[in-house]
């Protein structure tokens, strides 16, 4: 039997709301990385990345 999720519970319009968020995030930490990295770069880039545009 899986563990029960007793986490915040989200009415259909908060996830919608949350769904629009993290696509836009997403968009955002994409659009950046392809702008500062390659396929090639170490993955430690990628979090040198995100910590140095986040400010």
């Amino acid at each position: 039997m899986p563990p029960k999720f007793d986490g915040p519970k989200f009415d259909g319009k908060r996830l919608a709301e949350l769904k629009e968020e993290v696509e836009t995030l997403s968009k955002a930490v994409l659009e950046a990385s392809r702008a500062h990295l390659t396929f090639d770069d170490d993955p430690a880039n990628f979090a040198s990345l995100l910590a140095r545009e986040a400010k």
